[in-house]
């Protein structure tokens, strides 16, 4: 009977062992899969804008249309509304707006406007009427009005759009390029 008893104690034993491995070998499994589908998802960003509206949105490589739309809006206003006065902070402002890659090129941009608008006593602004955002490429058109002035005089106001092309990385959009549409036609 003791004999009986110690081997059935033993296939207890055995078989609790066994269903312990066989429950660490599921985890390890689970654990896995769950680290790959993780490593494999993309973080989303939601930034609620200060006013209220839509939320933006932002990955680590795309940006909603929203966002997008926003952020043409700022940057086309703030590198055409330029002043002798403002030339240095609309420097900054683009330099903060701008992709690493393209900082030199629209900094040195503004500048030479600045420039050229300082030797005539100059100023412009721009107000925008319409945006239209394409996700899928960054681009960006935007459609407004350019006031010129000649010291305090205006001189002029036309209908103007711009292309301008994003990028993102790592969840930061920033402005790869900005064109005169009219320039190429």
């Amino acid at each position: 009977m003791r004999r009986e008893a110690r081997e059935a104690a033993g296939r207890k034993a055995r078989d609790t062992r066994l269903a312990l491995a066989a429950l660490l070998g599921l985890s390890l499994v689970a654990n896995l899969a769950l680290s790959v589908g993780l490593a494999g998802r993309e973080a989303v960003t939601v930034l609620v804008p200060a006013v209220s509206g839509p939320v933006w949105e932002v990955g680590g490589t795309w940006a909603g249309r929203r966002y997008l739309e926003d952020a043409a809006r700022t940057a086309a206003v703030t590198l055409l509304t330029l002043t002798p006065e403002n030339a240095g902070h609309v420097r900054e402002a683009a330099t903060r707006l701008s992709h690493a890659s393209a900082r030199g090129a629209i900094g040195a941009w503004v500048a030479s406007e600045a420039e050229r608008m300082a030797r005539r006593d100059l100023s412009s602004a721009f107000y925008p009427w319409g945006v239209d955002a394409d996700p899928e490429t960054l681009a960006v058109e935007v459609r407004g009005e350019l006031a010129t002035w000649i010291g305090r005089e205006e001189s002029s106001r036309e209908r103007k759009a711009y292309r301008l092309a994003f990028r993102v990385d790592g969840g930061r959009l920033g402005l790869l390029r900005f064109e005169d549409l009219e320039d190429e036609e």
